[in-house]
C-alpha cells in the first residue's frame, strides 16, 4: 500500500514551512512580513492592506526590508498581490498557505491555497479528504494552485501528478503487524521478571 499525506493540523503553517525548510529558504524577514500579512487579512476575504512603512513598523524593519521581503514572497507563491497601492491604502495582499504532499520523504506537489481565515480549514480538510480518499472532487481543487515536485509534472486536465519513479524509490505504508511487533519485542525486553 502506498500512502500519500498531507499536513491539515491546526498549526500547518508552523509545521509544514518550517519541516519544509521553506523558512530557511525565504529568511526569517520575509517570514515575519509573510505572519504580518496574514495578521491584517479580513476573515471573509483573505484581503490585508497594511502599507510596507506599517508592516516595517510593527516588525522594527525599513521598508526597503519590507519591500524585498514581499518580493520574495510572491517568488515563493506565498502572497498575491491583488491590487496596487493608492495614497489611502497600501497594496491588497492574499497570503497563502504552502502544503507540501509527500510520499515518504519526497515532495510530490506542493498545494497552494489563499488564507482566507473564514475558509480556509475547511479548504484544507476538503483537500486532505480528496487526497486521501482518491475521491474526484474538482471543487477541492478549485482557487488551488498545484506546483509540481522535482520531476514530476501537473496535468490540469486529468488533475493528476505524472512522473516516473523506480519502483526502489517509492516507500510503502508501515505494516501495522510489524509495528506491533516491534512495540511488543521493545516492551518485553525492558520488562523485568522477578524470582
Amino acid at each position: 500500500m502506498i500512502e500519500g499525506k498531507i499536513d491539515s493540523s491546526f498549526t500547518t503553517e508552523q509545521r509544514d514551512l518550517f519541516a519544509s525548510g521553506l523558512v530557511a529558504e525565504i529568511g526569517v524577514n520575509a517570514y515575519a512580513v509573510w505572519s504580518a500579512i496574514k495578521f491584517y487579512a479580513d476573515y471573509n476575504t483573505g484581503h490585508a492592506w497594511p502599507g510596507m512603512r506599517t508592516l516595517g513598523q510593527k516588525l522594527g524593519l525599513s521598508a526597503m526590508t519590507v519591500k524585498r521581503a514581499i518580493d520574495t514572497l510572491e517568488k515563493a507563491s506565498m502572497v498575491r498581490i491583488v491590487a496596487s497601492s493608492t495614497r489611502r491604502k497600501g497594496q491588497t495582499y492574499i497570503a497563502r498557505e504552502k502544503l507540501a504532499v509527500r510520499l515518504g520523504k519526497r515532495v510530490l506537489c506542493t498545494v497552494v491555497v489563499d488564507y482566507v481565515p473564514g475558509a480556509l480549514r475547511g479548504k484544507i480538510n476538503r483537500l486532505e479528504q480528496a487526497l486521501t480518499t482518491g475521491e474526484d472532487d474538482p471543487d477541492a481543487f478549485a482557487e488551488v494552485e498545484i506546483i509540481p515536485g522535482d520531476g514530476f509534472d501537473w496535468n490540469p486536465g486529468t488533475r493528476t501528478l505524472q512522473a516516473k519513479i523506480p519502483a526502489r524509490e517509492i516507500p510503502r505504508a508501515p505494516d501495522p503487524e510489524d509495528y506491533h511487533r516491534k512495540l511488543g519485542e521493545a516492551f518485553l525486553s525492558r520488562l523485568q521478571i522477578k524470582k
